[in-house]
């Protein structure tokens, strides 16, 4: 897509915003962007194209409390226990409410109401806490449902949570998985560590295969990673935690066997950005059985 076209585009995408009830216009022409096509919403058929008519017709405000980085803990707690709850320091409506000096020296900051708040503070003696707080308070005035109009998070209180910041033990870097689900049985799983300023990240099947994309990608080819000792366990809390959903992603972390949850994601990459893995765009997209409304 050219230049003028991709502008043109994303000016249509602004106007559109200044009215309500434009969600599934701004989707589409989100999705053309990135993919040089639009998407068939009418009868989807691809990953991406099931995601998006969750997203704009089924996954919506009701469920807020799962994308909630403050009450999603409850879910957890019922479905699999608090031991799976990373340690929660506290929960502010505002910044001020915020007592640094009473902060451990590591910890991690989240805004509760979208994807990407995040303030990782691995040393408080060098945080800039006047430039932190500004940050905090231009993610408490957003609405992430205004990004890519998912209405999930459309009703979320917009809060900020400080919580434990998870340590690699002995110089191994934490290991996030992303398990895929489809109606509550993992299918693949997304590995990714952070380790000497680059990151490294590759997709595994349920054996701990690597699955590499028909073209060359030297990020996935060159990326390694040993299997986890509790693989099992961490696909049997994915089964749970994904029960009853038609998708979801969810982002666990194990350091050391100690299984710690991250979040539920139901639209990966708001679904507009297709997978490099082929098959799971077209295969795995057809064991989504979408409802009829």
């Amino acid at each position: 897509m050219n230049f003028l076209k991709r502008k043109y585009y994303k000016l249509l995408i602004k106007l559109l915003r200044l009215r309500e009830g434009n969600d599934e216009k701004i989707t589409i022409l989100q999705y053309l962007i990135k993919n040089n096509h639009r998407p068939n919403l009418k009868n989807p058929k691809e990953l991406t194209e099931k995601l998006l008519w969750l997203k704009l017709n089924y996954y919506k405000e009701n469920y807020g409390d799962f994308v909630d980085k403050y009450e999603v803990r409850n879910y957890v707690e019922k479905k699999i226990g608090k031991e799976y709850l990373n340690e929660l320091y506290g929960v502010y409506d505002s910044v001020s409410q915020i007592n640094f000096e009473t902060l451990p020296n590591q910890f991690v900051l989240k805004g509760t109401h979208g994807s990407g708040y995040n303030i990782i503070v691995e040393d408080k003696s060098k945080l800039n806490i006047k430039q932190t707080k500004r940050k905090l308070n231009h993610f408490l005035s957003q609405n992430y449902y205004n990004k890519f109009q998912e209405a999930i998070y459309k009703n979320v209180k917009p809060r900020i949570v400080t919580e434990k910041y998870i340590s690699k033990i002995d110089d191994n870097p934490v290991v996030e998985y992303k398990i895929f689900c489809y109606h509550g049985e993992p299918k693949y799983i997304f590995a990714e560590k952070k380790e000497s300023n680059s990151i490294q990240k590759c997709f595994y099947d349920l054996e701990w295969n690597k699955i590499l994309p028909q073209k060359e990608s030297p990020i996935f080819t060159k990326s390694n990673f040993m299997k986890p000792n509790n693989l099992e366990k961490i696909l049997e809390v994915a089964t749970k935690l994904s029960e009853g959903f038609i998708f979801m992603r969810v982002d666990l972390y194990s350091v050391g066997n100690k299984i710690t949850f991250g979040e539920l994601t139901f639209f990966s990459s708001a679904g507009l950005i297709k997978s490099k893995i082929e098959r799971f765009n077209t295969e795995y997209a057809k064991l989504i059985q979408l409802p009829n409304l």
